[in-house]
């Protein structure tokens, strides 16, 4: 899990880039699976015996079509 301090600065990042501000909520779950994607690829795969599942069920990622 990302610091807040992270999670704050990817949320500006994001709104410089794309426009669109993003909830506390959604930055973490947004930047915690890019950087999860780089640890992956810059790091090679976990043994899959390390990996616990995760789920969450409160969480519905929402659509950035903005018009």
């Amino acid at each position: 899990m990302l610091p807040q301090e992270a999670i704050e600065q990817f949320k500006e990042l994001y709104l410089k880039r794309y426009g669109v501000k993003l909830s506390d909520e959604e930055a973490s779950y947004r930047a915690n699976n890019l950087f999860n994607l780089y640890k992956i690829t810059y790091m090679g795969e976990p043994c899959i015996e390390k990996i616990k599942p995760r789920t969450t069920n409160n969480y519905v990622p929402k659509s950035n079509n903005h018009k």
